[in-house]
């Protein structure tokens, strides 16, 4: 693997707290260390099949946009974290995940200033430290984003050796256009009357254009024109200078990623997953990823979508259902069954 030789896999990062790191039926559990290129250490949590002494495969998670640990208690049943725990435990590969800056043991934060280029550098640290594992064929790595880690995937896998990119809900339209895509859809799937939606989408439009294409901060825009900031009370996450927990440099550095440019640098199979009910973005956007990627790897790369199912592995009656968050259903077994079968697929 052509990787940047900048990262350490030593040193010891103490537990925070009392907790005993998770545990796996069939699988061994590693807690590590990865020390980023500019010294800031990070909670890793490596899992691989108990007992075993082969290199082998290896499955590198790059989680969502969110501040929730990565790691995985028993406790923890929501389809995210039964996704995560069932591709660990019976793909027969080795999965590495890494805590955020700020979050559980990792060093670092707070997590509400980490800027989209911090982590973006983390992951690419994280890839190198797995691709150097005893354990690990560094040949035969996958890079998995989910959501946002979904549009780090492209960037951290672009120009790499690697076996493969899988993605569940992330696209690569820009930031922009995922942004009008959630804030329309979840209108257009709500009850708002008729006659708001257009109105309030322009008003969007406007003020996304000026916070993520323009630079400006959501305070300056509130300064330099009352009734114009007044629209950022329309979008959804924001509060202040952050949204979504994560500070306004975080958003702006996403809308400049060429993620488009970044999957025709991809040189391995892709399997683009996304949930028909998904409303954060347009189905679009992962479609296309699987489209550029399949131009040089047609054979093992495709889109699929998963039935009835939203963001966060749930089955919805209808899509009007899925926004509301009502009557929903975990069930990550259709997505799971793709993920394990595109797995086992590359490695035949």
């Amino acid at each position: 693997m052509s990787l940047e030789p900048a990262v350490a896999a030593t040193g010891d990062l103490p537990r925070k707290d009392g907790r005993p790191f998770e545990s796996h039926p069939g699988l061994d559990t590693i807690p590590g260390t990865l020390r980023t290129r500019d010294g800031t250490r990070l909670r890793t949590i490596t899992t691989k099949p108990a007992g075993s002494r082969q290199r082998l495969p290896a499955v590198l998670f790059l989680q969502p946009l969110s501040d929730t640990t990565i790691e995985l208690p028993d406790s923890e049943d929501d389809g995210w974290a039964r996704m995560t725990k069932r591709v660990a435990r019976e793909s027969g590969l080795v999965m590495m995940r890494t805590e955020k800056r700020g979050v559980g043991d990792s060093e670092g934060g707070p997590c509400s200033k980490l800027d989209y280029l911090t982590e973006l550098s983390d992951h690419r640290d994280a890839l190198a430290q797995l691709g150097r594992s005893e354990f690990v064929d560094p040949r035969r790595i996958v890079v998995f984003g989910a959501s946002m880690g979904g549009n780090y995937a492209p960037l951290v896998a672009a120009d790499q050796r690697v076996a493969g990119v899988l993605t569940w809900g992330g696209g690569a339209r820009t930031w922009f256009e995922r942004m009008m895509a959630f804030e329309r859809n979840r209108r257009e799937l709500s009850d708002l009357p008729a006659d708001r939606i257009n109105r309030e989408m322009k008003q969007v439009e406007a003020f996304l254009h000026a916070y993520l294409v323009e630079g400006k901060s959501p305070k300056r825009i509130a300064q330099e024109d009352a009734a114009f900031g007044a629209a950022s009370s329309q979008i959804l996450g924001l509060e202040g200078d952050t949204q979504y927990g994560r500070p306004a440099a975080f958003h702006q550095q996403a809308q400049a990623q060429d993620w488009t440019a970044a999957w025709g640098n991809v040189d391995a199979p892709a399997l683009a997953l996304f949930g028909e009910y998904d409303w954060f973005e347009d189905a679009a956007g992962s479609a296309l990823s699987a489209r550029i990627v399949a131009r040089r790897h047609p054979e093992r790369t495709r889109f699929k979508l998963i039935a009835r199912t939203d963001h966060h592995f749930t089955r919805f009656e209808r899509p009007e259902d899925a926004v509301k968050g009502t009557g929903g259903k975990v069930d990550e077994g259709p997505a799971v069954a793709e993920i394990l079968g595109w797995l086992k697929s590359l490695a035949t």
